[in-house]
């Protein structure tokens, strides 16, 4: 499940603040899939480079969403584009490693300009050394100073480049 909350909000969606407070991701859980993909969890830009597929080992519910990873370059999985109001934002989720390679995931978000061209990435610190063995949670927190389109991304990182669940 991925939450993003604003300052003040809770960590499920309806709860922990005034009306605004909260901004969950429409399918965080994974639980929804089209052709194939995570419903929403596909970008007009290139923030989302990753190969996806659909686990049944899941944190919650009954599926996770698997980023396969390389080691000759980073993949992102990338939410569909849309404006965050200026304020600051906490990104929680759990990974876990679905290869024995392990994985190292680092989140955060790109500005996509209205012609959807993916600007610098903006990331958080990374979550080294997650195994096949338990759910990791992920904590991030960002601020905007403006309004700002955007497309939010979880890296799988090359090194180690292996597959992870989300």
């Amino acid at each position: 499940k991925v939450v993003y909350t604003t300052e003040g909000g809770g960590e499920e969606p309806g709860t922990g603040g005034e009306t605004g407070d909260l901004l969950s991701v429409l399918n965080g859980d994974f639980e929804t899939w089209v052709d194939g993909l995570p419903n929403n969890w596909k970008s007009a830009s290139t923030a989302g480079n990753a190969t996806l597929s659909q686990s049944t080992d899941a944190h919650s519910g009954n599926y996770s969403v698997c980023v396969a990873g390389t080691t000759s370059s980073n993949k992102r999985i990338g939410y569909k584009e849309m404006t965050l109001k200026a304020g600051t934002y906490t990104m929680k989720f759990y990974a876990k490693a679905a290869t024995e390679t392990g994985a190292s995931v680092r989140p955060g978000y790109t500005p996509v300009d209205d012609a959807n061209k993916a600007g610098t990435y903006v990331y958080g610190d990374y979550t080294n050394g997650i195994t096949t063995s338990e759910w990791v949670e992920v904590t991030h927190e960002f601020t905007l100073e403006a309004d700002t389109r955007l497309s939010l991304v979880i890296m799988n990182a090359k090194n180690p480049g292996g597959n992870v669940l989300i």
